[in-house]
């Protein structure tokens, strides 16, 4: 029988780790969840166990290399961002991850901004809001201060996809979507790490750079891979669109968090920009990405919960309300329409009001390039959502997106050209106007 060609991808989550393998049109053969253990740190915290992952992955690996009716000859690893892993002379970590929702010293951070912060200049250049320990830069800064002794042992500070490829290949290096993730260690406007790391000896820790769709091999259960050196999720996601949509866009990523994501934007960040909690993210190929965020899956989950105990409803009653253009007129007019119900009404007037905050981010990162806005999550599948954006922005084409597991295809097509011989499917994205 032959041997199914196929790609497999860990993708990493915060609290979810799965497994995919893809075909060479990059249908799904499997999907596969995996739990492992917590490790404990200093504080008596969870945090990641990197030897509890690494053995987890090593055996999925071995496991499906050894399945008779697929010929795996690639893998990659995406995972979630703000996680660092310090190695020794010898390659062992130094100290257990921290935990990017640990608590930070205060006093630390506001040192740093006396000493580099310029007025918010240093957090302008990096196209970093101050987000504590999810400025992985930060998370250096303060263990040199108050972790001396362990500081001094680093020799390699390497973000979590390129650590754990690292595992397999046995080489180190620095990526873009990595290192220009809210880090504070990518100055965006020389392309290079800022004044602050060289200052401080955090720069020289990193590897050197290398880019996401330049593979490494790996030889693993005798067989030898292509191996990718790893992608930050968010990046990753936006990997299909990149290589499959020829004309500028912009992406809104929706979810618990809608992020809006305009690769075509190389403005540099300013600081009311970046007051409006807008960062900017790096492309595979290192090109900045500016991004905006709106709390609005949060916000729509409240509100549902709300209006559905005040008028003893199920949810699903909201997940349900169609489109009607003539209740949005009356809304905004201040008269509802008559023989509409109440819950209804309400839905809608609290969407409108969403609706507005989210144009407002939108138009934070757009310029003049993007007259296509794509939808992809949970709102794209909103009826009322989408409706209300095309009546918001009436000269762009907005179309709503699916892209099956985007963060994993995305750390797929990437090596596309280094194991797949045919062409990239040309509907790795289905796209609707409804």
């Amino acid at each position: 029988m032959r041997k199914e060609p196929a790609i497999l991808v860990f993708d990493i989550g915060k609290t979810n780790r799965k497994c995919l393998v893809f075909d060479r049109s990059y249908n799904v053969l499997s999907s596969e969840t995996f739990d492992i253990s917590d490790a404990a740190d200093e504080e008596g915290q969870p945090v990641l166990d990197l030897d509890s992952l690494t053995a987890a992955m090593r055996g999925i690996l071995l496991r499906h290399l050894a399945d008779p009716a697929i010929d795996i000859r690639a893998f990659n690893i995406t995972t979630y961002g703000a996680t660092i892993v310090n190695t020794d002379a010898k390659g062992r970590p130094v100290h257990l991850p921290w935990d990017y929702l640990r608590q930070c010293d205060e006093s630390v951070l506001s040192t740093f901004d006396e000493r580099y912060g310029d007025n918010g200049e240093v957090y302008a250049k990096t196209a970093s809001p101050r987000l504590g320990n999810l400025n992985t830069g930060m998370q250096l800064y303060l263990l040199k201060r108050r972790q001396p002794a362990v500081f001094d042992r680093i020799r390699h500070s390497t973000s979590l996809p390129q650590w754990l490829s690292g595992c397999f290949t046995g080489q180190l290096f620095t990526e873009s979507t990595s290192i220009g993730c809210h880090t504070l260690c990518w100055d965006f406007r020389s392309r290079g790490f800022p004044e602050w790391t060289r200052t401080e000896g955090i720069s020289r820790l990193f590897p050197p750079l290398r880019r996401a769709d330049e593979p490494l091999t790996a030889e693993i259960g005798g067989r030898r891979l292509v191996a990718g050196i790893g992608l930050h999720d968010s990046s990753s996601a936006l990997i299909p669109y990149l290589l499959s949509i020829p004309e500028p866009f912009m992406l809104l990523s929706t979810g618990s968090w809608s992020i809006c994501l305009n690769p075509f934007n190389d403005e540099p960040l300013n600081r009311d920009e970046l007051d409006q909690d807008c960062l900017c993210y790096l492309t595979y190929d290192g090109r900045p990405v500016k991004a905006s965020r709106l709390n609005a899956g949060f916000r729509h989950e409240a509100a549902v919960k709300e209006l559905s105990a005040r008028h003893g409803l199920a949810e699903a009653f909201f997940q349900q309300i169609g489109w009607d253009p003539e209740l949005v007129a009356n809304i905004r007019s201040g008269h509802p329409a008559e023989g509409m119900s109440s819950p209804e009404a309400e839905y809608y007037a609290f969407m409108d009001a969403l609706l507005q905050e989210q144009a407002r981010k939108i138009r934070l990162v757009a310029s003049e390039a993007p007259r296509h806005l794509y939808v992809d999550g949970g709102f794209s599948r909103n009826s009322v959502f989408m409706g209300m954006l095309r009546q918001e922005f009436p000269e762009w084409i907005v179309r709503a997106a699916e892209v099956g597991q985007s963060t994993a295809l995305g750390a797929a097509i990437i090596l596309h050209g280094h194991w797949n011989e045919g062409p990239l499917p040309e509907e790795i994205i289905r796209l609707s106007y409804s």
